[in-house]
């Protein structure tokens, strides 16, 4: 089946809102965590994507840029790049929520479906073990995914434990 997923536009599945209160968020990532896959058949990929998102707080607004590369030449297939309204606050360890949306139309827009996804985001090293790339590439992608975040998540901000 997977030699079937090549030239196909990326297939999302919405299972939630983005736009929940902050403590139904929490409540959310705690019951989603149990459910991440830590363990699969590692497949060699033949496509690999980077996802980041660069946010403009002054403006509310929000750019996500989702790199294809192919495995192992690294060479370029394909970008999509789009910018869009954020509607979530920026609440330490609910990042899914506020840029997650804008990753999710600019996956949409791909041709090729990665084998594999990067994500600037943590993954499972988050309080409540679902960051935004555990978070993405489990229950809206069915991708392996990884996080790769550019600072450590700290147990100690609020609400990180519940």
């Amino acid at each position: 089946m997977a030699s079937n997923r090549y030239n196909l536009c990326v297939r999302l599945q919405r299972l939630h809102e983005w736009n929940l209160p902050i403590p139904l968020a929490r409540d959310l990532q705690n019951r989603l965590a149990s459910d991440i896959c830590r363990t699969g058949n590692v497949v060699e990929p033949r496509f690999i994507a980077g996802i980041d998102v660069s946010t403009q707080k002054s403006k509310g607004t929000g750019t996500a840029a989702v790199v294809v590369l192919e495995y192992p030449g690294l060479s370029l297939v394909e970008t999509s790049i789009i910018q869009g309204e954020i509607n979530f606050p920026y609440v330490p360890g609910l990042l899914s929520f506020r840029e997650a949306p804008l990753i999710l139309q600019a996956c949409e827009q791909l041709k090729h479906t990665p084998d594999l996804i990067m994500v600037d985001g943590q993954g499972i090293a988050h309080p409540r073990r679902l960051g935004i790339a555990a978070h993405s590439g489990t229950f809206c992608f069915d991708i392996p995914t990884i996080g790769c975040a550019k600072s450590r998540a700290l147990r100690h901000f609020s609400g990180a434990g519940t």
